[in-house]
């Protein structure tokens, strides 16, 4: 799959609070050059396995989002959790790009933070509600 100049992230297909996400995402992305995938999807078995699970080994929803950050040589660096997230929200190129800032954060607690939210995402009020209908534009950047 051709993907210069492109960028994928991978969530879960089956949460809501994912799909809202992904949905703002692209409304903030005023490159449009950010495409969203499932990590149950066709496109994400360019992934190794072990990523595009959704649960830990204690069977535990782990939420795993995953950025491919490709560049106009075909050459993609990875990001994963909350750094996917973050780096997604500098790619828009929005005024959501200085929450990069947040990058600069301790491992510890980016990652202690994100593993509370992904264990509990089906939990939330904003996860329970209906998602609304995705848009054309959403669908155009939507992979299989």
């Amino acid at each position: 799959m051709k993907t210069s100049g492109i960028h994928i992230l991978f969530l879960d297909g089956e949460c809501l609070l994912c799909r809202r996400t992904a949905y703002l995402l692209h409304r903030l992305d005023r490159s449009k050059k950010i495409r969203f995938s499932t990590l149950q999807g066709e496109t994400a078995e360019m992934l190794p396995p072990e990523w595009r699970t959704l649960t830990d080994d204690d069977g535990i929803p782990s939420g795993n989002v995953i950025l491919a950050e490709c560049t106009e040589n075909d050459e993609a660096r990875y990001w994963e959790g909350a750094n996917a997230i973050l780096r997604a929200l500098k790619l828009s190129e929005s005024w959501a790009t200085p929450c990069w800032i947040f990058y600069y954060l301790p491992e510890t607690i980016k990652n202690a933070l994100y593993r509370m939210i992904a264990r509990k995402r089906h939990e939330l009020r904003c996860a329970n509600s209906t998602c609304p209908a995705p848009t054309q534009s959403f669908k155009d950047a939507s992979l299989p």
